[in-house]
């Protein structure tokens, strides 16, 4: 089979593969469509380290189920299925108390074992969901990253009273921002692009604003001046945008952080401590956040299908990952289609 195997850098190439073989509780997955994540677009940039080549990428597939081992869990041959990529040892302590996207012994597609830059790819059989009949497969591949802002919103435990803050505006910010606005009062959304602060109106924003001409932490302030920022959820992961997160959040406030590069930064310990900030991670999702992106992608099909902004065939990887890097302020998601 083809796979496009990362060499480290800029360096992907189009290569002759095994084919997955499959276990008893795995199934063998004929990819149809695969996202481009921010964090494998990190390690192509060389941003991140947590990814080690030669590597088959990619996390966010959808595809058919073409094989399945004995154990299939429900899931049978010729399913359309997507899924969840962290993989949970399913009997630890933090697994069984319902947190298993933060299981220690986790091992995640495209990351672990290869991913699904692929002709085909395998996964437990536990791990899939099944994909709603009215969701093209390119659609699907935003479950994942959209239940990565469902597990944020729902860590941020935001209700009906809050004023949200979403601080970056590229896929997962905007994941955030179509969670978030099922359940706020109130969300306000953050970026540097037009292109992407445009999107975050049609996703349903209450009010947008432009830090490259506006100093956001005043901008907020002055838009909120009566209710105060309850929540703010950092998704980019510098040093600039979490200290605006927590300069922005009023006292008692929450602050989610998201974003996931790898950098190290320096915070204004006093503002939390004074303000009594909580500062909290958010990584992945679990079962139940899946299941739930997958019920507002669904709902909201139409708009969240505009996520997708270019699509190419799998022989055309570097090119893919050369326009989600170098054209951020149009490329949201960009797919491949093997």
């Amino acid at each position: 089979m083809r796979a496009a195997v990362w060499h480290g850098g800029r360096d992907i190439r189009i290569e002759d593969a095994p084919k997955p073989t499959i276990g008893l509780d795995d199934a063998l997955i004929k990819v149809k469509a695969v996202g481009i994540c921010g964090s494998e677009l990190h390690a192509y940039e060389g941003l991140s380290k947590r990814r080690v080549p030669p590597l088959v990428m990619g996390h966010e597939f959808a595809g058919v189920v073409e094989q399945i081992g004995e154990r299939s869990d429900g899931i049978r041959i010729g399913d359309r299925v997507v899924a969840e990529p962290a993989v949970p040892c399913g009997v630890c302590g933090q697994c069984s108390s319902g947190r298993t996207n933060v299981c220690r012994l986790r091992r995640h597609v495209g990351l672990h074992f290869p991913g699904a830059f692929a002709d085909y790819v395998k996964m437990p059989s536990r791990s899939c969901h099944l994909i709603p009949e009215s969701v093209s497969f390119e659609a699907a591949t935003l479950a994942e990253p959209l239940s990565v802002g469902t597990h944020s919103v729902r860590l941020a435990s935001i209700g009906g009273r809050d004023v949200v803050l979403i601080l970056g505006a590229g896929v997962i910010g905007l994941s955030c921002l179509i969670a978030a606005r099922e359940k706020a009062k109130t969300v306000l959304t953050c970026d540097l692009f037009d292109s992407r602060l445009r999107l975050a109106k049609l996703f349903g924003a209450d009010a947008v604003i432009d830090a490259s001409r506006v100093d956001p932490v005043i901008e907020v302030h002055q838009l909120c001046s009566e209710t105060g920022l309850n929540v703010a959820i950092e998704a980019v992961g510098v040093e600039k945008t979490v200290n605006q997160a927590i300069s922005s959040v009023e006292e008692a406030g929450r602050v989610i952080l998201v974003g996931l590069l790898d950098e190290t930064a320096r915070v204004e310990i006093l503002q939390i401590t004074v303000k009594e900030i909580q500062v909290s991670g958010s990584y992945g999702r679990t079962s139940k956040d899946f299941n739930e992106a997958l019920t507002l992608l669904e709902r909201n099909l139409s708009k969240i299908s505009r996520l997708v902004t270019h699509t190419f065939s799998l022989d055309n990887v570097s090119q893919a990952f050369e326009i989600a890097s170098r054209d951020k302020r149009r490329a949201i998601k960009v797919v491949l289609v093997p």
